[in-house]
């Protein structure tokens, strides 16, 4: 019996997936750009936590990237893939729910 992966590593063939894996990476190169930007205006917690979850989704784009290549094996792929999402995912919840906690604080008269 042969096990079929969910996902499976396309070959470098594969045009389509790598001109969406390159726009992906480029256009997530360009946000976290402009989130780095507002962060260094702003300087505060909630943006920083934004850019980190730039940073993750453009981890996502690179490890998908790199196994089209064939230089992760499926389960790293995995892994990575699935481990990058989670990052992204606890990074945009703690960005809103710090930048909810400190607009609700009421500063001291």
């Amino acid at each position: 019996m042969v096990t079929v992966l969910l996902h499976t590593l396309p070959d470098i063939g594969s045009v389509t997936l790598l001109v969406l894996v390159t726009v992906a990476a480029v256009g997530t190169a360009v946000l976290l750009g402009l989130a780095f930007a507002a962060f260094v205006q702003r300087r505060s917690r909630p943006y920083l936590l934004i850019v980190a979850a730039f940073a993750a989704l453009l981890g996502r784009s690179l490890v998908a990237g790199v196994s089209m290549f064939g230089m992760l094996s499926p389960s790293t792929h995995h892994l990575l893939e699935h481990g990058m999402d989670v990052v992204l995912v606890a990074l945009v919840v703690a960005a809103v729910y710090y930048a909810r906690a400190v607009s609700n604080e009421v500063p001291a008269s």
